[in-house]
């Protein structure tokens, strides 16, 4: 999902108890520069979490997010809050995963008027179980709807292939990518990877464009098998169990 402006971000997080928001410190949007202390400014009860605050048996910095300061966060969300209290975890790709999967259970149960923010530019390096609680806003950038993806041609042209697949074709493309054989320059994992990215960026602006909610579902399809491919999974198997909608 995209937001427009920092005004609709502020309205995302009052009404999300779980979210993914792909931006960091000084990222522009659109006219406005994004600063995390904005959230301080704006909303009431914000405890920010971020790497670099707690420290090893040397006394240096650890560049992380661990898991006694997730502990803190569970401690501090032990009891009904009548007001929204707001956590804000900055770069959350740094969380261990030990603190990831301690964060799990805030993020399965949010308490009424507790709200969970991960800022990451880079959504796909936490756990899958994190990703599959959360909603995944992004800054709409400037004739963002209008630009192509980033990808090699032959990439982005399966992409917009399997985009509007039918089941049949949806196949015949699993059985296409599954057979492709690896390069140097390419290894045949990595291509279907980057395939169903190209898709997901595709469908993600698709429906912004036209609010069909039959992206939406494409989009937790791809998702999916994007995620078990990642894994291991057999790709002709993943491409035609979730991407069939």
């Amino acid at each position: 999902m995209f937001f427009k402006n920092l005004t609709e971000l502020n309205n995302i997080l009052k009404n999300s108890s779980t979210a993914i928001i792909c931006l960091k410190d000084g990222d522009k949007v659109l006219d406005e520069v994004f600063e995390l202390s904005r959230f301080e400014k704006t909303l009431k009860n914000v405890f920010i979490i971020k790497p670099g605050v707690m420290k090893n048996t040397s006394g240096k910095p650890i560049n992380n997010i661990t898991i006694e300061q997730v502990r803190e966060v569970i401690n501090l969300t032990n009891t009904k809050a009548k007001t929204p209290y707001y956590f804000i975890f900055d770069r959350a790709e740094k969380m261990q995963v030990q603190a990831e999967n301690a964060a799990l259970k805030l993020f399965e149960e949010p308490k009424e008027n507790y709200h969970f923010i991960l800022l990451t530019t880079e959504p796909n390096a936490l756990l899958p179980t994190i990703r599959s609680r959360a909603k995944i806003y992004t800054p709409l950038r400037l004739n963002a709807l209008e630009t192509p993806p980033e990808a090699e041609k032959s990439v982005f042209e399966t992409a917009k292939r399997l985009l509007v697949a039918n089941s049949a074709q949806v196949i015949e493309i699993a059985e296409e990518l599954h057979k492709r054989k690896d390069t140097e320059e390419s290894p045949r994992r990595e291509y279907v990877l980057a395939v169903l990215k190209t898709t997901i960026e595709l469908a993600e602006k698709s429906y912004f464009k036209t609010g069909n909610v039959a992206f939406t579902k494409k989009i937790s399809g791809l998702i999916k098998a994007y995620e078990n491919i990642k894994q291991n999974g057999i790709i002709r198997l993943q491409i035609v169990a979730n991407c069939m909608v």
